[in-house]
């Protein structure tokens, strides 16, 4: 994240004089200059509020004089006037400078340099603030036509298949080694190390070449149940040059504990009525319905991507050092709350742990700036989340295959409201930017007299 220069401004009302100082990093400084008059009343305001907690004899709670209250309770009225000097001038500067804090939590700090009844006080400010977003403007972006791959017979009949396999019955093999379609269930361990790491077990995989793992399906072919073999992971020959950079072969054993088949069930009204509707033909055009406004949402996604990545680029603007803490710290819990991450970072080396917090502290800062800009563009176009947005009802098993599990969930914690709010947000504000310049690719342009 680059830093910003220091900027500074001068702002003045009849309270305050006020240097408004930016520093990196969305701190903030003000310098104040405050009027014997608001030294005045902030005296009037300590002297008050120590006087209701304390008792003068021969006066009733609250109704002693105030050179009494000043003479015996000198220590406590000059604590409470530093502060009601620094809270009126706090507040005469949020009037001045409009500059938000961070967030309602976020921690002020005051140097209280001088204060005197004739001369006015002396004091500064330090705190963070919220970024400063660049305007959003639509005219600095564009977006390349995405294809709708739309729906196939084969994406149905396979999304058919995946239904039935969730209906089915299973039946073990023992007369013959593994083949092509098979089932198989299997433990798998790390063995690279002395002491081996359980990678996954008792896990039901399919066996064919489209959907396995290259080095995996070439060792689990032919093997026998109760067979061991050792092999090492590694990526297809067909992956981006990106994943095969980033995968790191792990040296693995493969446990065969058993060989299963499917007893399918057929596809009529039964099943049908299984995921939630009457009729097999039923199922098949609410299926249709289905993939359809899955493909378009992947569709949508591709678009996102490449609106996410011209923010990223075109919009430039720091972060609050302790935001950043925070969202990193978060994502370490989350990350160290998944066993299988756990298992895949202590296998990590030294240096390879400092490649995954890089690559962490760059996911956190990303996330963070397209929030902020998504915020932006929600608030300069208008564009409402309510809790509504939160909230997927579903009538049938059928409906919830393809519904978002997130939002299925009845008994959402605060937390994760927070998070779907965010998430709203990105995808609402997003797709507002997409729709407008989709649009604006489909307006001919006027030709200009030349």
């Amino acid at each position: 994240m680059e830093n910003q220069k220091t900027s500074e401004q001068t702002l003045k009302n009849e309270m305050i004089e006020l240097q408004v100082e930016r520093k990196p990093n969305c701190l903030v400084e003000f310098a104040v200059k405050a009027t014997p008059s608001l030294v005045k009343d902030s005296q009037k305001q300590a002297i008050k509020s120590v006087a209701k907690e304390t008792t003068v004899p021969g006066f009733r709670k609250g109704k002693a004089p105030d050179n009494l209250i000043l003479k015996n309770f000198a220590k406590a009225v000059d604590e409470r006037w530093q502060k009601s000097i620094a809270e009126l001038a706090f507040k005469e500067c949020e009037k001045l400078a409009k500059i938000p804090l961070l967030n309602n939590e976020a921690r002020i700090s005051f140097d209280m340099k001088s204060f005197d009844l004739k001369a006015g006080a002396e004091l500064t400010f330090n705190f963070e603030a919220e970024p400063d977003v660049p305007k959003v403007k639509l005219s600095d972006f564009k977006i390349d036509k995405v294809k709708d791959e739309g729906v196939t017979q084969e994406k149905i009949e396979e999304t058919i298949k995946r239904i039935r396999l969730f209906f089915s019955t299973w039946k073990q093999v023992s007369d013959r080694p593994v083949q092509n379609t098979d089932f198989i269930i299997v433990d798998i361990d790390l063995v690279d190390d002395e002491n081996p790491q359980k990678a996954f077990s008792n896990t039901r995989l399919e066996v064919n070449e489209k959907g396995m793992a290259q080095w995996m399906y070439k060792i689990v072919l032919g093997m026998k149940t109760g067979e061991e073999k050792e092999g090492i992971s590694e990526p297809d020959s067909d992956a981006s040059e990106e994943d095969k950079n980033l995968f790191k072969p792990k040296k693995v054993k493969i446990t065969l504990k058993t060989i299963e088949e499917p007893v399918l069930p057929a596809v009529d009204d039964d099943l049908a009525k299984k995921v939630g509707v009457d009729t097999a033909d039923e199922m098949k055009t609410r299926l249709k319905s289905l993939l359809k406004k899955q493909s378009e949402e992947a569709t949508q996604k591709e678009y996102r991507e490449q609106i996410s990545k011209q923010f990223l680029e075109k919009l430039t603007f720091e972060l609050p050092e302790s935001l950043m803490q925070r969202e990193v710290q978060f994502r370490t819990s989350q990350n160290m709350s998944d066993a299988s991450y756990k298992k895949y970072y202590d296998n990590l080396s030294a240096d390879e742990k400092k490649e995954e917090a890089l690559k962490l502290n760059t996911q956190a800062e990303e996330a963070l700036r397209l929030f902020y800009i998504c915020k932006q563009v929600s608030q300069d176009y208008k564009i409402d989340i309510t809790s509504n947005d939160l909230d997927h009802n579903v009538t049938t098993t059928l409906d919830a295959m393809f519904a978002d599990r997130d939002l299925l969930n009845p008994n959402k914690t605060d937390q994760q409201k927070a998070l779907l709010m965010s998430r709203m947000l990105l995808s609402k504000s997003q797709d507002f930017i997409i729709e407008k310049l989709l649009e604006e690719k489909k307006t001919p342009k006027k030709e200009t007299d030349s």
